[in-house]
């Protein structure tokens, strides 16, 4: 029966499940995104460090030094309460690097304080990435499951971003190095003594 012009047009609401299925692919898609894109090289003075986070069910750190002789050290702690696990590689070492930088490569919980002085740039620059990876794997999955409505698109890469961004406040809040405290860095091979020398230079 047609609508007399007194008859305004109901709109239709979206259903529960549409709602669900665009939450799920918007957050899943951003989770995909950030486990797959999640990494990237950065300068934290004096060291230059590749940074890598994915998602997991229980929050870490691992820090790490890669260096030709030793192979890899490496050091983990529950430094936070959010699912995401974060690594921290020293990969180069600036020649300018003061003698108790240098030291602080022998302890983690001495490399993970230097290093929480030193970071704000890289960890903006690195967070921004992943923001706009969990933005990018939402839309994604908001085309999967759209059929072409723009407004779902929109809403699943909204909660992709918006699942990160909870994600990221609550390691910010949360975050505590004092963690690597109880830690030793763990070697492939070689020595603790040789590793600051071992770096290659920037």
């Amino acid at each position: 029966m047609a609508l007399s012009p007194e008859q305004p047009a109901k709109h239709r609401r979206p259903s529960a499940w549409w709602i669900l299925a665009t939450l799920v692919a918007g957050i899943g898609g951003a989770t995909g995104a950030v486990a797959v894109g999640g990494h990237g090289v950065y300068t934290i003075p004096p060291f230059r460090a590749e940074l890598r986070a994915w998602p997991a069910t229980a929050g870490k750190t691992e820090l790490a030094v890669r260096a030709p002789i030793i192979g890899r050290a490496h050091a983990e702690a529950g430094t936070h309460r959010a699912p995401l696990d974060i690594r921290v590689t020293i990969i180069g070492v600036s020649s300018a690097a003061a003698p108790s930088d240098l030291q602080a490569l022998r302890d983690p919980r001495s490399l993970a304080s230097l290093l929480a002085q030193q970071d704000g740039a890289a960890v903006r620059a690195f967070a921004i990435k992943l923001g706009l990876l969990a933005l990018g794997g939402g839309l994604g999955g908001g085309i999967i499951v759209s059929f072409g409505r723009w407004r779902r698109i929109v809403g699943a890469a909204l909660a992709g971003l918006l699942a990160f961004a909870i994600v990221g406040v609550a390691v910010k809040v949360t975050y505590n190095p004092d963690e690597f405290a109880k830690t030793k860095f763990v070697l492939d091979h070689g020595s603790l003594d040789i590793l600051p020398s071992s770096l290659p230079t920037l």
